[in-house]
């Protein structure tokens, strides 16, 4: 565990340090994005056209994951501490000029790979929804809270909240943390299915077992990370309430998002390629 707490303090940090340029691509992917999705929950767009955003979305996510997870390995792999300012600029160019070479190379991969995550995660999901209608009840709050949103202030719903009986606080509760945890797992589950593929050159179904079985063998330095991950994603979104809409907040959030992606990113790929050579090691 100390091993992984140094890996987390230390080397993802100072590879996002010396690559400041590599949250250009995942900047303009989220301000794309994000403008795309504006257009899609719009009712005057025709249902043709929000069909085809939908699959620009999917086409460009694939894109700029292929390209960003490519340039992120070719820094881990060119880290040295030892490197002096002039160093690590160069190397920092020359690998992000080698994003579009990461797209060529592993667009079809990851295309096919996120089908094959999506229908796995299906399955997941619903096991997950099976076992929480067992043990906390039918999610029913969730459906007047639904309608509530639309009609009633924050505080007529927080006052709906508080009135509730304490077992449907409890079961309310249950299946939010539920939800919350199973997005967790699955998202850190996909960041690292995603990095197997960017070390392996075995196929994705491969790659897929082979992550199923690292996360197994690494469950609680895996869980650690999640937690940590989950702890700085909180605070992002608590200084999202804290700041409103302000416009320059916004842009300062962004901006903090998209580091913290590709902080999440170089972490999962730091702590695999420790442990797969430290696995290694131990083998010769």
């Amino acid at each position: 565990m100390r091993a992984i707490i140094q890996i987390m303090l230390n080397k993802p940090f100072n590879i996002l340090k010396n690559n400041m340029l590599f949250i250009q691509p995942l900047l303009f992917y989220l301000l794309l994005l994000m403008t795309l999705l504006t257009f899609i929950v719009s009712p005057s767009v025709q249902f043709i056209s929000k069909v085809m955003m939908i699959i620009s979305i999917v086409l460009m996510t694939v894109a700029i994951s292929a390209g960003w997870f490519y340039i992120n390995k070719l820094a881990l792999l060119s880290y040295n501490q030892e490197d002096d300012k002039e160093t690590i600029t160069e190397k920092s160019i020359n690998n992000f000029k080698k994003f579009f070479i990461g797209v060529g190379e592993n667009f079809f991969r990851f295309l096919f790979s996120n089908i094959l995550c999506f229908i796995f995660f299906i399955g997941v999901i619903y096991l997950i929804f099976k076992a929480c209608f067992y043990f906390f009840g039918e999610p029913t709050i969730f459906l007047s809270l639904s309608k509530m949103v639309e009609t009633k202030t924050n505080a007529e719903i927080f006052a709906y909240l508080n009135s509730m009986p304490q077992t449907d606080k409890l079961s309310f509760v249950s299946w939010v943390w539920a939800m919350v945890v199973s997005t967790f797992v699955l998202n850190f589950f996909w960041v690292l299915y995603f990095t197997v593929l960017i070390f392996e050159k075995d196929n994705i179904f491969i790659c897929f077992l082979k992550t199923l079985k690292f996360f197994f063998q690494n469950i609680f330095n895996c869980l650690f990370i999640i937690f940590i991950t989950f702890i700085l994603y909180f605070g992002l979104n608590f200084l999202s309430i804290i700041t409103g809409t302000n416009t320059f907040w916004f842009v300062i959030l962004i901006i903090l998002m998209t580091l913290y992606l590709n902080y999440y990113l170089l972490l999962v790929l730091c702590f695999y390629n420790e442990k797969s050579k430290s696995n290694s090691n131990n083998r010769t």
